[in-house]
């Protein structure tokens, strides 16, 4: 039950997150939103890791949470991107199902035995990436920005398989390494997103248009990757990466109620099996 609550936790942070950093990078690149959400990330975590009992991480906690902020950032960025070229309530279901479905895989080949439930959801999953990557690209109610629906879905296929590789990361690290992972792959995030904001970005820090989105966008990321750290450590990972995976059903309601977006019957479709792919691989 701590697993369930702490991952289901991070799908509301992830969600909150997300939407935001799709509105910052809107108006800014996605280096810079992101270098700028996880500049405010790294002074948290380095105020909690402080605050927080002593831990002894080993060399190699400290090379899976660099690992892990190097695959994460890759994720984020491309999420980011995605979200600002097209449709949220489209591009968070395909990256969650993705994000979902390959550690659960992982912990497949590395000997954990899943159900068919599970295995059914996993398929599923993939069978939704399909279906909406062949939904037609109307504008129809389409966001008044720059609009590339298949751009940003090859940018969302990207950000499933960076976040996959960063739950994957984190279930090698120790419980006693406490969240020192976590501010190591935060290092590794801001070097890579600062370097590129400056080397092809408009620079950084983000825009002051995006900045409170960006800021946002950096608190929940904090909170939500203590979390979903803790229920890789108390659960299996294909469950806690799982029902990390839900934020689409925060994204899709924030981006219906404050961007006006509808889908087509289509698209509508492909979302929700991706929600179920994302509840059925969730399955003991």
């Amino acid at each position: 039950m701590p697993t369930v609550l702490l991952a289901l936790t991070t799908s509301l942070l992830f969600g909150v997150g997300d939407f935001l950093g799709g509105i910052a990078t809107r108006r800014d690149s996605a280096y810079a939103v992101t270098g700028t959400s996880h500049l405010l990330s790294i002074v948290l975590l380095g105020i909690a890791v402080v605050v927080l009992p002593a831990a002894t991480p080993s060399s190699g906690d400290l090379l899976w949470g660099a690992a892990s902020g190097l695959s994460g950032v890759i994720g984020v960025m491309s999420l980011f991107a995605a979200l600002a070229l097209g449709r949220m309530s489209i591009v968070a279901p395909v990256v969650a199902a993705l994000s979902a479905a390959l550690p659960a895989l992982f912990d497949l080949v590395s000997g954990t035995r899943l159900s068919p439930v599970t295995l059914g959801g996993i398929v599923l999953a993939l069978v939704a990436i399909v279906i909406v990557s062949l939904a037609p690209d109307d504008r129809v109610h389409a966001p008044a920005h720059e609009y590339r629906p298949r751009l940003a879905l090859a940018l969302s296929l990207v950000a499933g398989v960076g976040f996959s590789g960063a739950f994957i990361s984190y279930s090698f690290t120790s419980a006693e390494s406490g969240l020192t992972p976590v501010l190591a792959a935060r290092v590794v995030s801001i070097v890579v997103s600062v370097a590129l904001a400056f080397i092809v970005g408009r620079g950084f820090p983000a825009d002051r248009t995006a900045m409170p989105a960006a800021l946002g966008a950096g608190l929940t990321d904090a909170l939500a990757n203590v979390t979903m750290l803790t229920a890789i450590r108390l659960g299996p990972l294909a469950i806690a990466s799982v029902l990390g995976s839900l934020f689409p059903v925060v994204v899709v309601v924030l981006a219906r109620v404050f961007l006006g977006e509808r889908l087509t019957g289509l698209q509508r479709a492909g979302v929700a099996l991706a929600l179920v792919a994302v509840l059925l691989s969730a399955a003991p």
